[in-house]
C-alpha cells in the first residue's frame, strides 16, 4: 500500500494538482481560452456542531482530558471563542505532556497561549470555589529557569500557579506539587 502512494506521489510531484479529475477540467478551461488559477485563495469557515463538556457544577462546565489530540483541541478552542461568556475549563491529566512526540509545547502551555483556562487532575478544591464564586483562575506552566554561566537546566521546577482573571487577586500553589 505504501509503495503504491510512494510512486503516486513521485509522478505528482512535477504536477500542481491532486487529481487526474483536476488535471482534465484545468486543460479543458485552457482549450477554452481561460487561464486557471490553482488553489491560490482559501477561506475560513465553521461548522455548526454542538459541543457537550464532561461536568457541570453550578454553571462552571468542565472538560476533563488524558490525551488531547489536535482536532479535539482546535474543537475546545473554537467552543471557547464562540461562547466568550461560557464558565469553562479543562482538566487536564498530564499538563506536561507534548503535544506531538516532535514538539516541544505542552498541554499546559498550549491551553496558556490560546487563552483556555486549565487546571491539573486532580481538581483543587480552592481552584472550584474560585469558579465556583464567579471567578475564572487558571494555572500556569512553570518556566525552567537557565544558569546562565553553564547553560545547564536547574533541577527544581516551580509549582504550578493560578491566578485569577481579577488583577486583585493573589497567585495560589497547589499543595504538594513541585
Amino acid at each position: 500500500m505504501l509503495e503504491k502512494f510512494n510512486r503516486w506521489n513521485k509522478q505528482r510531484k512535477n504536477k500542481e494538482h491532486r487529481s487526474g479529475l483536476e488535471d482534465q477540467v484545468e486543460d479543458a478551461l485552457r482549450e477554452q481560452g481561460f487561464s486557471p488559477e490553482y488553489e491560490k485563495e482559501s477561506f475560513p469557515y465553521i461548522l455548526h456542531r454542538k459541543y457537550k463538556p464532561d461536568f457541570k457544577i453550578g454553571d462552571v462546565h468542565i472538560e476533563v482530558k488524558g490525551w488531547w489530540q489536535s482536532s479535539d483541541r482546535q474543537k475546545f478552542l473554537s467552543v471557547v471563542i464562540n461562547n466568550p461568556d461560557l464558565k469553562i475549563f479543562v482538566a487536564l491529566q498530564r499538563p506536561h505532556q507534548t503535544l506531538s512526540k516532535k514538539s516541544k509545547t505542552t498541554y499546559g502551555q498550549w491551553a496558556t497561549k490560546n487563552g483556555i483556562a486549565w487546571c491539573p487532575i486532580p481538581i483543587p478544591k480552592e481552584f472550584m470555589d474560585q469558579w465556583l464564586n464567579g471567578e475564572r483562575p487558571t494555572f500556569h506552566v512553570p518556566v525552567k529557569s537557565v544558569k546562565a554561566q553553564t547553560g545547564q537546566r536547574n533541577t527544581k521546577t516551580a509549582a504550578f500557579t493560578a491566578s485569577s482573571a481579577k488583577k486583585d487577586q493573589t497567585q495560589m500553589e497547589i499543595p504538594g506539587s513541585q
